[in-house]
């Protein structure tokens, strides 16, 4: 992580809804990423037999894999705290280097979920890949909720790749928002 800053960075992207901000995470958000990423895993979590402390211990333990591999393989990636107010409430990844600009994690704290936020920000990342006519590629579970959003956002499902679903789009104009 970097060190604390309040300062946003620049993203490239454009169409953010006006009540979110962006910037670059840092090592004061350590605490909100950890949590958020065991809101996503929770369900699978759930149903393992396992303590609280042992559900806790594994989820750091893989949010700390998830972070160090994205930072050794994608280096020069956007990793970016989305903000409402100032206020935390979710993350967004994007690998910039050359090729297709890649949609490596978007997720909300579930408060924050179902605002349309997430469809926003996903047409935000491909119009800057239109942009600069490049694909966007990215990877999800197959029973994760956003999956059937970038079916609805033009991304074409290109097969399974271990437990996830490969999905590009081709550089075409974004569609309006609804």
């Amino acid at each position: 992580m970097k060190p604390a800053s309040p300062m946003s960075c620049e993203t490239g992207l454009s169409g953010i809804p006006a009540e979110l901000q962006l910037r670059e995470a840092d090592a004061a958000d350590l605490v909100f990423l950890r949590a958020l990423y065991r809101t996503v895993r929770d369900p699978e979590l759930m149903l393992t037999p396992w303590a609280e402390t042992e559900r806790q211990a594994f989820s750091d333990s893989q949010f700390a894999l998830q972070d160090r591999h994205y930072r050794a393989h994608y280096p020069g990636a956007l990793l970016l705290v989305i903000e409402h107010q100032g206020v935390p409430v979710g993350r967004l990844y994007l690998g910039t280097a050359p090729g297709p600009l890649r949609l490596m994690d978007l997720a909300f704290m579930p408060s924050w979920r179902g605002r349309g936020w997430g469809t926003a920000l996903v047409r935000a990342v491909v119009g800057r890949a239109y942009r600069e006519a490049r694909d966007t590629l990215l990877f999800v579970e197959s029973n994760n909720p956003a999956y059937r959003l970038y079916g609805r956002e033009g991304f074409a499902d290109e097969g399974v790749e271990g437990v996830y679903r490969r999905m590009r789009r081709r550089p075409v104009p974004v569609r309006s928002a609804d």
